[in-house]
């Protein structure tokens, strides 16, 4: 009889215990909503207009708009070095000559060929004329000739190939050789000649922004040599392929560089100027929330909060374009538009003396 008190009496304690919890939590979502709700605490702006600019940042290494690597067309032995790195030349200047002794001897050897079948030709055409020789000895002859001349000026043109002379105006920006090296014929880069009159930058577009290539009206280029100094620069080519590895358009932006200033080999950031807007309206980016169907911003109107999809175009200084959705005079929540919600109640945040927030 005492273990069936004792299971009577944890029983009679459970089923109060479970009465007592439920009383509790079916009394707590009444208690919970006759409890007043703090309205969440919001600052509000209206949108601005201003002047956007539309443009592409993009970035690139500064390169000679010509150069050239030149090397000798003959071999032999590097007989004198004219020039050195740095210095400017001229075009056709002289800049290095290749030991031409064995060169002037093909030469010679050639011209001797050439005059001795010109002289036997001159002969068969007057045998030719007494009717001594056929013509076809006279065609033979004149063959012999015309073969032994263009050996005659292939051996000039290596001899002159021994000078080795500047192709453009420009700097020796490299001198690979020292005088008695030995060259070999297409291999040996005797120096690096670089025309800085004008600049290129090479930059890589990517394959959603190459529609608005034909809109860009300015490009400017900056370099962290000269921070505070802006070129005004020109979209002169692209590759018109796009690299499959990065899915991106090789465009080249010409700087004009008279003074010399922009090195080949500097890091360069280059603005595209697409488009200008002026009166367009924008507002703070931090204002803007997106999510499945698009971005949206909360206006506030008799302190509730609504919902106003929105279409956004370009962003500068933490501002984004609002290019439809927005009429202009609503008031944009801007700070804590993240804990409203479509309807519900705000509470507005007074404006500091002057007008900032």
């Amino acid at each position: 009889m005492k273990k069936s008190s004792k299971y009577v009496l944890f029983g009679a304690l459970a089923l109060l215990a479970g009465f007592v919890a439920y009383r509790f939590f079916a009394q707590r979502p009444a208690a919970q909503a006759a409890r007043p709700q703090n309205a969440p605490l919001v600052r509000i702006e209206k949108p601005v207009r201003e002047t956007v600019v539309h443009k592409l940042q993009l970035s690139g290494d500064v390169a000679a708009i010509q150069q050239a690597a030149i090397f000798s067309r003959v071999s032999g032995n590097l007989e004198r070095v004219l020039v050195d790195i740095g210095d400017r030349v001229r075009r056709n200047q002289l800049l290095a000559v290749i030991d031409s002794t064995e060169l002037r001897q093909q030469a010679q050897q050639a011209e001797a060929m050439f005059f001795n079948t010109q002289v036997k030709h001159q002969r068969m055409k007057k045998l030719q004329e007494q009717d001594l020789v056929s013509k076809e000895d006279v065609d033979d002859a004149e063959a012999s000739m015309k073969v032994a001349s263009a050996s005659y000026e292939a051996a000039r043109t290596r001899l002159n190939y021994a000078r080795i002379t500047a192709p453009f105006a420009g700097y020796i920006t490299k001198r690979m050789l020292d005088p008695g090296a030995m060259v070999t014929t297409g291999n040996a880069t005797l120096f690096m000649l670089m025309d800085l009159d004008s600049v290129k930058i090479v930059v890589n577009v990517l394959e959603k922004d190459t529609p608005r290539l034909a809109k860009v009206k300015q490009a400017w280029v900056t370099v962290d040599a000269y921070p505070e100094k802006q070129y005004e620069g020109r979209v002169t080519r692209n590759s018109e392929a796009l690299d499959l590895a990065t899915r991106t358009l090789a465009v080249e932006v010409d700087v004009p560089n008279k003074d010399h200033a922009l090195k080949p080999g500097m890091f360069a950031k280059v603005t595209l100027i697409i488009d200008e807007r002026a009166e367009a309206l924008t507002l703070p980016t931090q204002a803007i929330l997106k999510d499945d169907r698009g971005s949206y911003v909360f206006s506030v109107e008799n302190n509730a909060a609504k919902r106003v999809p929105i279409s956004i175009g370009a962003e500068q200084n933490a501002r984004t374009e609002i290019t439809s959705g927005l009429a202009g005079s609503e008031e944009i929540i801007t700070t804590g538009q993240q804990f409203v919600k479509d309807g519900g109640q705000v509470s507005i945040q007074a404006q500091a003396p002057g007008g900032s927030n």
